[in-house]
C-alpha cells in the first residue's frame, strides 16, 4: 500500500512551485506528482518518500492537505495491459474512485495507482490473480 498525499490548492501563479519548492527544501523525494485543476482550485496527488512529513510542512503553510492510502498495482508495457486490469476489476465488481499511471523509479514496469474504498480488499483480490501491488 502507498501513501498518497492530496492538496487542494488555489489555481493561481506560483502556487505548484511553493508546494514542490517546500516538500524539496526539507529533503523529501518525489516519486511522481499529478495535478488536476478547476478554474479556480486544482488537486495536487503525489507519492513522495515522506508523506507525513509533507503533509506536516503543507498544512504549516496553509494548504488543506490529506493522506489516503492507494494501491499501487504492477503493469506492464505491453499494449492492452492496463485494459487487463481494468477488466479483472470490473469482473471483481470494484468501482475505482480515480486512477492513474505512473513510473516509480524502483520498478522497472508502469505503476497504476488506483484510489478506492477498500484498498486492502482489493489488494488481495489482484494478488490472487497474480498482479504484483505496492
Amino acid at each position: 500500500m502507498l501513501k498518497q498525499v492530496s492538496v487542494i490548492a488555489e489555481n493561481k501563479k506560483g502556487t505548484m512551485n511553493n508546494i514542490i519548492g517546500g516538500i524539496s527544501e526539507a529533503g523529501i523525494d518525489f516519486y511522481n506528482v499529478v495535478s488536476n485543476d478547476s478554474q479556480e482550485f486544482g488537486i495536487i496527488r503525489m507519492l513522495c518518500s515522506n508523506p507525513e512529513e509533507a503533509q506536516k510542512l503543507l498544512r504549516e503553510e496553509g494548504y488543506m492537505v490529506k493522506v489516503d492510502n492507494v494501491l499501487g498495482v504492477v503493469i506492464s508495457e505491453k499494449v492492452g495491459s492496463l485494459n487487463q486490469l481494468l477488466k479483472v476489476i470490473s469482473d471483481s465488481r470494484i468501482n475505482i474512485d480515480y486512477l492513474y499511471v505512473c513510473y516509480i523509479r524502483q520498478e522497472n514496469n508502469p505503476v497504476a495507482i488506483i484510489h478506492v474504498q477498500e484498498p486492502y480488499e482489493v489488494e488481495e483480490c489482484l494478488t490472487s490473480r497474480g498482479y504484483t501491488c505496492m
